[in-house]
Order: C-alpha cells, then structure tokens, then sequence
C-alpha cells in the first residue's frame, strides 16, 4: 500500500556547496566542503568522497546561507568516480537551510509519501510517512533503515508484501524492558541487526551471511565457512543484490563459538584505510 504524496516541486535539482562535518564509519571525524546535487525542505542528496553508514548524524552548512542543521545519513544513492551520494533528511525543526521558499506545507512536516512498510527482524507492519530521499532510497536499495518500536532497535525495513488497509500491529514480547544499567558500555555500543551481509576474501569469494550484531566499529556474523583469524575480509552491510553495496576493508577478530551444526559466529572489525 502506497499514497502518493502530490509536493513533487519540493525537490529541486541544484548544485549547492555545503560544508559536512561528523565522523566516518571508521570512526574518524571529517570536515569536508563538498556539494548538494538535489535540495527539499526535509534534506537532501549530498556527494562526499567518503564511506559512511545509514543512521549516523552530521552537521550539514549552506555556504550560501550559512545556515547549518544536522542531519540523518539515510542511505547511499549511488556513485559516481569516487564520489557516494548519499540522501539525507533533517533533524529538528529548523531545517530549511538552502534559503529557497518551497511550497506551503499542508501535510506533517516533510512527508512525501505514506508507505506500507514491514521490519525484516520480527514482522511487524506500519504505515510510515517518508520523505522525498527516505522513499527514494526505499526505491534504490530495496530497504531502508528505521528503529523498530518493537525489535526496540534500529532494523532494515521494506515495503509489506501484503495488501492491507491496516498495518498489522505486532504485540511485543514478554520480555521485560532492558534497564538502563544493562546498556552496554562500549565505546561504539553494539546493535542487535539481522541482515544479510556479504563477505569476500580471495581464499573464498563471495559468503552472503546473516549479521547478528552491527556497530561502527565492526559487527558479528554466522557462517558455515571457515574463516582464519586475523584473515581479510571485505564487508558490504547490509547487502542487496543488484543495488549500490559498499565494500569495507575488515579482518576477522574473534571467533566465539561453534554449534552442532557446523555454523560459526565470527567477530569483525573494520580496518582503516
């Protein structure tokens, strides 16, 4: 189920430079002086020659303006000669930095379409309002990352495969909520994601997994290959077939166990280039 929302005219195709701040998915922080592709009151489609992840926040400058807001990395859009371009949508409610009047709004602030959507993790259903970029990385990816009400974590979302008027409301389980002096203390805390992934190494190839932890720093997977530590690797996280992946140099870390089954648990971590 999707209602097309009718603010076509809020996207508009020009070259703005802008300065970006934040930290990369190594961890290292950047100030990069770059450029704005496509503009809309609810964010933007940036090009930075540097890898970064879904979810994190940076500080996005109009050099124009001077205006500055920050900023939610929505996903990657594409790549062009080193260049990713990445959809971003604002945080907060002064937003409109690129100093254009934009059409008044008659709907919640920003939204482009309301789309059926469903959480990989656990199931569950929502009809959820996306912006212009949030929807078209839906359309590029075939996913897109959101926090889960029920997984209680951020999760990869597509669109319901089920026609319904109704999103099916999922009853959390009946685990009770996690304290606070539970929260893990890491520096890079660590998120419980199951997605699928794909490892590469010259010894074995290509190796699509399921993830079970995800954080800046590395994550966790379980194979049924057998992986040496302190092996290299090559990670695309999450990974689509057929859609812009982004390879990352890591090195096999940790291996925690062993079932039955033969599959094993590995521990990553990203490598700086």
């Amino acid at each position: 189920m999707e209602i097309k929302g009718k603010r076509a005219s809020e996207r508009i195709e020009r070259e703005v430079p802008i300065e970006v701040a934040g930290a990369d998915c190594w961890g290292r922080q950047f100030f990069d002086r770059t450029h704005a592709v496509v503009i809309a009151r609810s964010g933007g489609k940036i090009g930075l020659e540097r890898k970064l992840v879904s979810q994190q926040e940076v500080t996005i400058r109009c050099m124009a303006t001077r205006r500055e807001a920050e900023a939610l990395i929505v996903g990657v859009l594409g790549q062009t000669k080193g260049t990713y371009y990445y959809g971003v949508k604002f945080l907060g409610e002064a937003n409109n930095i690129w100093g254009v009047e934009f059409p008044v709004l008659t709907e919640p602030e920003g939204v482009t379409a309301q789309v059926l959507l469903e959480c990989l993790g656990c199931k569950n259903r929502e009809a959820i309002g996306l912006t212009i970029f949030e929807l078209e990385v839906l359309e590029v990816n075939g996913h897109i990352s959101r926090t889960c009400k029920v997984c209680r974590d951020a999760s990869l979302w597509r669109k319901s495969s089920e026609d319904a008027t109704e999103p099916e409301k999922a009853t959390p389980a009946s685990s009770p909520p996690v304290p606070a002096q539970r929260q893990e203390r890491r520096r890079e805390p660590r998120r419980g994601m199951r997605v699928v992934a794909s490892i590469r190494t010259t010894r074995l190839g290509q190796d699509l997994v399921k993830t079970q932890t995800v954080s800046r720093r590395g994550l966790s997977f379980t194979s049924s290959s057998e992986y040496v530590l302190g092996e290299a690797i090559e990670v695309a996280v999450p990974y689509s077939e057929g859609g812009g992946n982004i390879f990352l140099p890591a090195k096999i870390v940790r291996l925690q166990s062993k079932s039955a089954e033969g599959t094993r648990i590995y521990g990553v971590a990203f490598v700086k280039s």
